[in-house]
Protein backbone atom coordinates (compact mmCIF):
# COMPACT_ATOMS: atom_id res chain seq x y z
CA UNK A 1 0.00 0.00 0.00
CA UNK A 2 2.70 2.17 0.76
CA UNK A 3 4.51 1.00 -2.73
CA UNK A 4 1.41 2.38 -4.45
CA UNK A 5 0.73 5.92 -2.36
CA UNK A 6 4.37 6.73 -3.02
CA UNK A 7 3.97 5.95 -6.81
CA UNK A 8 0.47 7.65 -7.09
CA UNK A 9 2.51 11.09 -5.41
CA UNK A 10 5.06 10.95 -7.49
CA UNK A 11 2.89 11.18 -10.76
CA UNK A 12 0.78 13.67 -9.38
CA UNK A 13 3.77 15.37 -8.60
CA UNK A 14 5.27 14.69 -12.11
CA UNK A 15 1.73 16.09 -13.62
CA UNK A 16 1.89 19.22 -11.71
CA UNK A 17 5.14 20.41 -13.09
CA UNK A 18 3.77 20.17 -16.92
CA UNK A 19 0.83 21.93 -15.69
CA UNK A 20 -0.34 25.19 -17.61
CA UNK A 21 -2.41 27.98 -17.46
CA UNK A 22 -5.98 28.38 -18.91
CA UNK A 23 -4.88 30.64 -21.75
CA UNK A 24 -2.38 30.72 -23.90
CA UNK A 25 0.47 33.06 -23.73
CA UNK A 26 2.40 33.56 -27.39
CA UNK A 27 0.10 32.15 -30.36
CA UNK A 28 2.13 31.23 -33.36
CA UNK A 29 -0.10 30.62 -36.65
CA UNK A 30 1.99 29.80 -39.79
CA UNK A 31 0.20 29.68 -43.40
CA UNK A 32 0.52 30.05 -46.91
CA UNK A 33 3.73 29.30 -47.11
CA UNK A 34 3.96 26.48 -49.77
CA UNK A 35 7.02 24.45 -50.26
CA UNK A 36 9.25 27.30 -48.24
CA UNK A 37 7.21 25.99 -45.46
CA UNK A 38 9.74 23.22 -44.74
CA UNK A 39 12.46 25.40 -44.89
CA UNK A 40 10.55 27.61 -42.51
CA UNK A 41 10.76 30.89 -44.44
CA UNK A 42 8.13 33.41 -44.45
CA UNK A 43 7.61 36.71 -46.50
CA UNK A 44 5.16 38.10 -43.91
CA UNK A 45 6.51 37.75 -40.42
CA UNK A 46 3.68 39.80 -38.18
CA UNK A 47 4.22 40.06 -34.53
CA UNK A 48 1.19 41.67 -32.11
CA UNK A 49 2.22 42.32 -28.77
CA UNK A 50 -0.97 41.63 -25.86
CA UNK A 51 -2.52 44.81 -24.74
CA UNK A 52 -3.92 43.24 -21.38
CA UNK A 53 -3.90 40.02 -19.03
CA UNK A 54 -6.40 38.37 -21.08
CA UNK A 55 -5.56 38.76 -24.19
CA UNK A 56 -2.52 36.05 -25.70
CA UNK A 57 0.61 37.89 -28.14
CA UNK A 58 0.12 36.51 -31.71
CA UNK A 59 2.78 35.57 -34.65
CA UNK A 60 1.50 35.42 -37.74
CA UNK A 61 3.90 34.14 -40.44
CA UNK A 62 2.82 34.51 -43.57
CA UNK A 63 3.64 33.26 -47.17
CA UNK A 64 6.90 32.11 -49.09
CA UNK A 65 9.50 34.61 -48.44
CA UNK A 66 13.28 34.43 -46.88
CA UNK A 67 12.66 35.75 -42.88
CA UNK A 68 12.34 33.20 -40.38
CA UNK A 69 8.82 33.05 -37.98
CA UNK A 70 10.63 34.02 -34.72
CA UNK A 71 9.57 36.18 -31.95
CA UNK A 72 11.49 39.46 -31.64
CA UNK A 73 14.37 39.98 -29.58
CA UNK A 74 14.57 43.91 -29.54
CA UNK A 75 10.82 44.36 -29.00
CA UNK A 76 10.41 46.25 -25.64
CA UNK A 77 6.80 45.53 -25.46
CA UNK A 78 7.37 41.61 -26.14
CA UNK A 79 5.36 40.31 -22.93
CA UNK A 80 3.29 41.94 -20.46
CA UNK A 81 3.90 42.63 -17.08
CA UNK A 82 3.62 38.95 -15.87
CA UNK A 83 7.05 38.57 -16.54
CA UNK A 84 8.42 40.35 -13.59
CA UNK A 85 9.85 38.78 -10.94
CA UNK A 86 9.96 40.24 -6.97
CA UNK A 87 13.13 41.96 -7.53
CA UNK A 88 11.43 43.59 -10.35
CA UNK A 89 13.92 42.37 -12.42
CA UNK A 90 12.58 42.13 -16.43
CA UNK A 91 12.80 38.62 -17.49
CA UNK A 92 11.69 39.30 -21.06
CA UNK A 93 14.50 38.35 -22.87
CA UNK A 94 14.99 34.82 -21.25
CA UNK A 95 11.16 34.20 -21.94
CA UNK A 96 11.31 35.25 -25.86
CA UNK A 97 14.82 32.97 -26.35
CA UNK A 98 12.85 30.49 -24.72
CA UNK A 99 9.66 30.76 -26.98
CA UNK A 100 12.04 31.12 -30.04
CA UNK A 101 13.87 27.84 -29.09
CA UNK A 102 10.48 25.89 -29.06
CA UNK A 103 9.66 27.03 -32.17
CA UNK A 104 12.99 26.02 -33.09
CA UNK A 105 12.42 22.71 -31.85
CA UNK A 106 8.73 21.78 -33.34
CA UNK A 107 10.02 23.16 -36.86
CA UNK A 108 12.83 20.45 -37.01
CA UNK A 109 10.25 17.98 -35.25
CA UNK A 110 8.36 18.76 -38.22
CA UNK A 111 10.72 18.34 -40.55
CA UNK A 112 11.38 14.51 -39.28
CA UNK A 113 7.87 13.89 -39.56
CA UNK A 114 6.59 14.61 -36.21
CA UNK A 115 3.63 17.08 -36.83
CA UNK A 116 1.91 17.03 -33.40
CA UNK A 117 3.94 17.34 -30.60
CA UNK A 118 4.69 19.48 -26.90
CA UNK A 119 8.17 21.13 -25.52
CA UNK A 120 9.00 22.92 -22.48
CA UNK A 121 11.91 25.18 -21.28
CA UNK A 122 12.55 26.27 -17.79
CA UNK A 123 13.91 29.32 -16.74
CA UNK A 124 15.36 29.60 -12.85
CA UNK A 125 15.85 33.60 -11.50
CA UNK A 126 17.07 34.57 -8.46
CA UNK A 127 14.44 36.25 -6.36
CA UNK A 128 15.21 39.64 -3.93
CA UNK A 129 15.58 37.76 -0.90
CA UNK A 130 18.79 35.71 -2.48
CA UNK A 131 17.29 32.82 -0.30
CA UNK A 132 15.08 31.47 -2.87
CA UNK A 133 14.86 30.84 -7.32
CA UNK A 134 12.09 31.48 -9.31
CA UNK A 135 10.82 29.25 -11.83
CA UNK A 136 9.10 29.56 -14.80
CA UNK A 137 7.89 26.77 -17.64
CA UNK A 138 7.40 27.61 -21.05
CA UNK A 139 5.77 25.30 -22.66
CA UNK A 140 4.70 24.90 -26.61
CA UNK A 141 2.37 22.75 -27.85
CA UNK A 142 1.74 22.62 -31.79
CA UNK A 143 0.00 21.04 -34.69
CA UNK A 144 0.87 21.46 -38.05
CA UNK A 145 -0.53 19.98 -41.25
CA UNK A 146 2.06 17.76 -43.69
CA UNK A 147 3.18 21.76 -45.45
CA UNK A 148 4.63 22.60 -41.97
CA UNK A 149 1.57 24.96 -41.85
CA UNK A 150 -0.53 25.12 -38.66
CA UNK A 151 -0.47 26.47 -35.35
CA UNK A 152 1.92 26.58 -32.10
CA UNK A 153 0.10 27.69 -28.65
CA UNK A 154 2.95 28.71 -25.94
CA UNK A 155 1.99 28.33 -22.21
CA UNK A 156 4.00 30.42 -19.50
CA UNK A 157 3.46 29.05 -15.83
CA UNK A 158 5.65 29.92 -12.60
CA UNK A 159 6.62 27.28 -10.44
CA UNK A 160 8.36 27.50 -6.96
CA UNK A 161 9.95 23.56 -7.02
CA UNK A 162 13.45 25.59 -6.82
CA UNK A 163 12.16 26.73 -3.34
CA UNK A 164 10.89 23.32 -1.93
CA UNK A 165 13.05 21.85 0.87
CA UNK A 166 12.57 18.34 1.79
Amino acid sequence: MKKLLLVLCVCFMGLSLFARSDRPYVIIHKSNGGWWAWLNLYNDVLYTPSEDDSTPARLDCIGAGFSFCRVPNQNPFTLNNNCRVANNVDISPLVVDAINEIIEKSEENGQRGCLRGTACKKIAVRNSNRNGTDTYFVQGKWNYNAYGEGELVIYISQSNILNTRM
